[in-house]
């Protein structure tokens, strides 16, 4: 019944991943490697020149065909692809705009609770402007694969593909998954994922170890995820907005993403 749901899905045959220098996209790589192995996804391994940048041949080419190479050491299609744009931000939207792409994987570093920027600036204008679903990870001093992922449930800082997309990774290295039931705070909720938390026999073909926490007498949504982070220090966290709040990011999943240490990916389809 969970899978068949198209409210809780999210297609994945064909991922493209942005690659900068750095351990960053690394990680974000080694996810959709897992993905594509798991589920027969297509990868397309993009780093971006811009137009007033020295020419680094040498450089851009090292990152998509070592990307290229562990993908085929694995059995995994991945296509290396070098382009140029005025600017890397616009060309990641460009490329996603002119190709089929089913989901784009970003990963960006842990921004300061005082910054105004959730993401960078990259990451940011991604996120407010990418027609595909993405999955962007901020990433903290975690490891990956992820032996503990938290899934806070709520309207307003999660969605039913963000579930999905949870579920599906727990999935492939069979990590424990944590609901946080978080839904008293919803003040106006629309479904308050009621036929998830109803019936959690529905998950039971999903992946193993999961496991439903309730939420205590905390004072919100920050306070109930801050005081789960200091019992029980989990490695990943996953939120989710629909497409519809591209432009506005409230300041509980604002908290949740700068949280330091904790890895955090945001879904949004």
């Amino acid at each position: 019944m969970f899978e068949s749901s198209r409210s809780y899905f999210l297609k994945t045959d064909r991922i493209i991943v942005p690659m900068f220098k750095g351990t960053n996209s690394s990680k974000v790589l080694k996810i959709s490697y897992d993905m594509a192995r798991e589920y027969g996804s297509e990868i397309t391994a993009i780093t971006i020149r811009e137009k007033t940048e020295s020419i680094d041949v040498q450089g851009r080419l090292s990152l998509v065909t070592a990307a290229y190479n562990e993908g085929k050491k694995a059995g995994i299609k991945v296509i290396p692809k070098i382009q140029t744009f005025d600017n890397a931000r616009e060309g990641i939207i460009m490329e996603t705009k002119g190709h089929y792409y089913d989901i784009l994987f970003l990963s960006t570093r842990k921004r300061s609770m005082l910054s105004s920027s959730i993401f960078g600036n990259i990451g940011d204008y991604v996120l407010k402007n990418s027609s595909i679903p993405l999955a962007i990870l901020s990433s903290g001093d975690k490891e990956y694969p992820y032996s503990s992922i938290l899934l806070p449930l709520s309207e307003s800082i999660n969605t039913r593909a963000a579930v999905y997309f949870a579920l599906q990774l727990a999935k492939l290295h069979k990590s424990q998954v944590t609901i946080l039931d978080l839904r008293k705070y919803d003040k106006n909720p629309a479904h308050g994922f009621k036929t998830l938390m109803d019936n959690p026999a529905i998950l039971s073909g999903s992946m193993g170890d999961i496991r439903i926490v309730r939420s205590g007498d905390s004072a919100g949504i920050k306070e109930e995820i801050g005081n789960y982070i200091k019992s029980d220090n989990p490695d990943c966290i996953i939120v989710g907005i629909l497409k519809s709040e591209k432009y506005r990011i409230i300041s509980d999943i604002k908290f949740i993403i700068k949280e330091p240490g904790i890895d955090t990916i945001l879904v949004k389809k």
